[in-house]
């Protein structure tokens, strides 16, 4: 079919997707315990608002994670590093015991320097596991992530330095070089379309309204390399439309050349950071008291409270006093994005290798846009897909799991019959 001169190619017929042996399908968005994937920034929020959500508060409260982490926000390296900050604090005010809420990286993290330091700690986790939105799973014979799945910006990870120290395998992505595809046609300059955005944008103005002023001088050929590149740099990034996205969120970073991933699961590192903590699974904390000179949540006591929960629930927590216009107006200026991933694993590989293992996808609306090649790394026939943003809601609502799966399927076998490699019918 040919539109405006461009080729469209059909959809393919849901009877002739190829369907996976094995599968899973996140949900984070609806997870009571996250409520979203991890925090962006709103329209005139800034990485200063990340920063006063952190500020700590009377000597015994303080809120950590990703979110409020300026220098590295999203990353499960910026939410370790931002739980040590949090516990240097609790040092700094001669806490005899502290609560943590939360066993996630940062929670972890603060709970492991206490414990260092001689300071009694508790860590009240939700859930009946540890980890939070690191969650490594079985799927047949495969061990995959399907919460965090990178050790990203690696150069500067403890994490990856703490991997690296105790010989966990890892294995590099390079996200420069997708083996990319589009529905509509050849697959445009994504990268000098970018740096032409990032140039050109008037960044005075509201992002969504930006980027329309920007693209309006565009002829047809580089708006549409326009839109793929905002979806690929920053909706899979940010993980909300451009509506609800600050024009500061263009500069946070996200995925860079060197990242690696964990083949045997990110379960494995968390257990170390996790060794010899008192940590009280099955604890939901929907309350803390620190009015008076010692913080009560629940039945615990303590003289120090490290709150290290998900952006998403932390708005849903109550606090006695309320907390500070400061931190009111942080948290107005941040949210949760929505990102989903569905693993599917296949008894061949009937998909093109990639030599990075890095699949790009561009659709129109955007859909399953990002892919990890998994089957070297885990030894079976196994892919991961990314989706974000508004593609969840057109994805998702309203459907099973096996409909989102075969959707998704779906769009893998668009991407390999745009490349003319495509797989024969089951």
């Amino acid at each position: 079919m040919n539109i405006n001169g461009v080729t469209q190619q059909p959809r393919i017929a849901e009877s002739s997707v190829r369907k996976p042996i094995a599968w899973h399908v996140t949900h984070w968005r609806d997870d009571p315990f996250s409520l979203g994937a991890y925090s962006t920034l709103l329209p005139g929020g800034t990485p200063a608002h990340r920063q006063a959500l952190g500020k700590c508060l009377g000597d015994r409260l303080v809120l950590a994670g990703e979110a409020c982490n300026p220098k590295a926000p999203a990353m499960t390296h910026g939410a370790w590093d931002d739980g040590l900050r949090a516990a240097e604090l609790a040092v700094a005010a001669r806490a005899t015991r502290v609560i943590v809420v939360g066993a996630g990286c940062a929670g972890l993290a603060a709970a492991q320097r206490l414990k260092a330091a001689g300071i009694e700690c508790v860590v009240l986790e939700a859930r009946d596991r540890i980890g939070g939105r690191t969650h490594s799973i079985n799927l047949g014979d495969a061990k995959v992530d399907v919460g965090a799945a990178w050790l990203q910006q690696f150069n500067d990870n403890a994490l990856g330095e703490l991997a690296r120290l105790r010989g966990i395998p890892m294995v590099e992505t390079d996200f420069s070089r997708p083996l990319a595809a589009a529905r509509d046609g050849q697959v445009p300059d994504i990268d000098a379309a970018w740096a032409a955005l990032l140039d050109g944008i008037d960044r005075s103005l509201p992002l969504a309204e930006g980027v329309e002023r920007y693209t309006a001088d565009l002829n047809a050929g580089q708006a549409r390399a326009t839109r793929f590149a905002i979806d690929a740099n920053l909706i899979l990034e940010a993980c909300l439309p451009l509506s609800q996205l600050s024009v500061d969120a263009l500069d946070e970073e996200g995925v860079g050349n060197g990242d690696r991933f964990l083949p045997n699961g990110y379960g494995q590192l968390v257990a170390l950071l996790a060794a010899d903590l008192d940590i009280r699974l099955n604890q939901p904390v929907s309350h803390i008291d620190w009015s008076g000179e010692r913080i009560r949540i629940g039945a615990e006591e303590a003289d120090f409270c490290i709150c290290s929960v998900p952006l998403g629930v932390l708005k849903t927590l109550r606090f006695t006093p309320a907390l500070p216009a400061a931190h009111r107006e942080a948290l107005a200026h941040l949210a949760m994005g929505r990102l989903e991933k569905v693993v599917l694993q296949f008894a061949e590989r009937w998909w093109p290798r990639s030599e990075s293992g890095y699949l790009r996808w561009y659709d129109t609306p955007a859909t399953w846009g990002e892919w990890l090649d998994l089957t070297d790394a885990v030894g079976t026939p196994t892919v991961a897909g990314l989706i974000a943003a508004d593609a969840v809601d057109r994805e998702f609502d309203g459907r099973t799991d096996e409909q989102i799966v075969t959707a998704a399927c779906e769009a893998l076998q668009a991407w390999a019959t745009a490349l003319g490699q495509a797989p024969g019918t089951p």
